[in-house]
């Protein structure tokens, strides 16, 4: 008898990275509408955007939309702009739309090398599989484009579940919807706060994918990449 009925993943920087990375991306989204802040300064000013957003994140329940996630998207658009000097209300939405066609270049999304391997291993011992991501609208689209899809049963965003990690109504929707108790369950990823304590609160196991081996979360089992994923679900 399996360990597991069902193992979850995180989509960014657990099984994809930007290329040729997130903040080159996102200047080149810049550079489109006639913007050219200084990398460190745009890379500060929207991480602390985003760190607002998620500090609420925990706590939230919205009402799922594309709008709503498109308005998210011109809100960080327009916190970042302030922040850097830059702001002009006429930009905001040409600026979300530049960085959306970006992130959404062939090629801009790409599979860390383990990737494949792992998810046809554990498709061949019968593991069902989802992905649970904070990520906007179009999450099914970039897992499509990053040839994800046929390895999972289930893809969902948060944009769609109307709520962000650690939220515990995102992960129970992905269990309910697979027919899974969460005891029966693993979720990878690689943010300690979003996946781990996420997935724990509803009762799910957990593993903290550390890539970068900085470590500072002594409770959590960590891994550095995902070629240890079978074992670990399997118990060994």
């Amino acid at each position: 008898m399996n360990r597991y009925d069902l193992v979850t993943f995180d989509m960014g920087y657990t099984l994809v990275y930007f290329h040729p990375s997130d903040i080159e991306l996102l200047l080149s989204a810049y550079h489109a509408v006639g913007l050219f802040p200084d990398p460190e300064a745009l890379r500060a000013a929207q991480d602390l955007a985003w760190q607002e957003y998620n500090e609420a994140a925990a706590c939230t329940i919205f009402e799922p939309s594309a709008q709503r996630d498109r308005e998210v998207d011109e809100r960080m658009a327009t916190k970042t702009l302030r922040r850097l000097g830059l702001y002009d209300a006429a930009l905001v939405s040409p600026l979300v739309t530049a960085i959306k066609r970006s992130f959404g270049a062939p090629g801009a999304i790409r599979l860390y090398p383990e990737v494949l391997g792992v998810l046809q291993e554990l498709r061949a011992h019968g593991y069902p599989l989802a992905v649970i991501s904070n990520w906007s609208w179009d999450l099914e689209d970039r897992a499509r484009q990053a040839g994800l899809t046929e390895y999972f049963d289930l893809i969902v965003a948060s944009a769609r579940a109307g709520c962000d990690k650690p939220h515990p109504d995102i992960f129970r929707q992905t269990l309910q919807a697979l027919r899974v108790e969460p005891s029966r369950a693993i979720h990878i990823g690689d943010s300690y706060e979003a996946d781990v304590a996420g997935a724990r609160g509803v009762g799910m196991d957990a593993l903290w994918l550390d890539r970068a081996g900085t470590g500072g979360h002594p409770d959590a089992r960590t891994i550095r990449d995902l070629t240890i994923v079978l074992d670990a679900v399997q118990g060994r």
